[in-house]
């Protein structure tokens, strides 16, 4: 025994059918939830319902379906679109600083960044700084913005490849390992291999120069500051004379004042001599024109040097090395130190014929550096 279905459902039957292999039509479903709960009642006006009461209820039926397939396929897709999301992970490996653009800002959280250059340098913020890229070219800069860096610089033959401004402040090295830390009015240096130049940004001209476990506490314009241990401040030509303390000297072989007076007894006249003048006070440094009396000297000694020790195949050869003197009150040279290295023969000429030089007496002496372009 068969029952035979109303036309009505076979109807809805094939429209649910047409609805399952369609795609989900977008629908405004607050506008369909409106409108159903907002169609009257049917009333009935006879036993036998209309055509438009019989359609009522399958229309009503269509569109519930209708929603419930619409909301299948929207779970459907968005469980088919939901895709992981990627976790950052922290890296004990360092960065490739020669990938940081020019002015990059690199900033430590509560643990220290290291970047390295291939073949150049290695540095490390310390927790809790920030420092930007200022150039990444032959002379690698970086500005130290807060906190603390630590760097291990490779040695190189270039007078400069590496340096650390801070604020005023512009810390020069060749190859070296040092730490700089910049304070609210201060820049601290310390050394633990070769040599560092402190100078105000700007002018490439050292101000203190600090070596081998060395110290220094500086201020941000890089001009004034204390050094401890074997570090020096380095003596400019546009250091004001009145801080020397310069006194005139009297020239040398000056004859005795003789002052003639009368014997109270009646006897002749005796000369009454006077004092002896005071020996002339020794400056508290040379002077200047002392200086580079002597630094003329050198100039010609260690291009002479130069000359003697290197050889040539009929190129032009070229060094450029900065020569720290340090000189005792008697005038004499008490240590040599080139910056960087010359070769072994050139320096050893040079350290030699160096120690010969005498500078003018003073009561401190003085420690200077000077820039030499020798050439042959």
């Amino acid at each position: 025994m068969s029952l035979e279905r109303r036309p009505e459902e076979r109807v809805l039957d094939r429209l649910i059918l047409e609805v399952r292999e369609q795609s989900s039509p977008d629908l405004d479903w607050q506008r369909v939830e409106a409108r159903l709960l907002s169609e009257p009642k049917p009333q009935r006006s006879s036993a036998t319902p209309s055509l438009a009461s019989r359609w009522r209820l399958p229309a009503a039926g269509l569109l519930a379906a209708a929603a419930i397939a619409g909301a299948v396929i929207a779970q459907r897709s968005k469980q088919e679109l939901r895709v992981p999301v990627p976790v950052a992970r922290i890296s004990s490996e360092p960065l490739n600083g020669d990938r940081l653009p020019l002015g990059a800002h690199v900033t430590a959280g509560d643990r220290p960044v290291v970047v390295a250059h291939a073949g150049r340098a290695r540095w490390t913020l310390e927790p809790h700084a920030s420092a930007v890229v200022a150039d990444s070219g032959e002379l690698l800069t970086l500005r130290l913005e807060s906190g603390a860096l630590s760097a291990q610089v490779v040695p190189n033959p270039q007078p400069e490849t590496f340096a650390v401004e801070v604020g005023g402040t512009r810390v020069a090295v060749h190859g070296t390992a040092f730490r700089v830390e910049r304070t609210a009015d201060r820049v601290l240096v310390s050394v633990s291999e070769g040599t560092v130049a402190v100078e105000p940004k700007g002018t490439r001209a050292p101000a203190f120069l600090l070596r081998r476990d060395s110290r220094g506490s500086f201020a941000l314009d890089g001009r004034t500051g204390s050094v401890e241990g074997n570090a020096s401040a380095v003596v400019n030509d546009g250091q004001a004379q009145s801080h020397r303390e310069v006194a005139s000297r009297l020239p040398s072989g000056a004859p005795q004042q003789v002052v003639h007076g009368t014997d109270r007894s009646g006897g002749a006249p005796t000369p009454v001599r006077s004092p002896a003048p005071p020996k002339p006070q020794l400056p508290l440094q040379p002077s200047i024109s002392e200086i580079e009396t002597g630094v003329s000297s050198a100039l010609e000694l260690m291009n002479g040097c130069f000359h003697d020790k290197t050889r040539s195949s009929g190129i032009r050869v070229s060094a450029s090395t900065g020569l720290t003197l340090s000189i005792t009150g008697d005038g004499a040279v008490r240590s040599v130190t080139f910056a960087p290295p010359l070769a072994p023969a050139v320096e050893d000429c040079a350290v030699n014929g160096l120690r010969n030089l005498t500078f003018a007496h003073s009561v401190e002496g003085v420690t200077f550096t000077r820039v030499f372009e020798l050439s042959r």
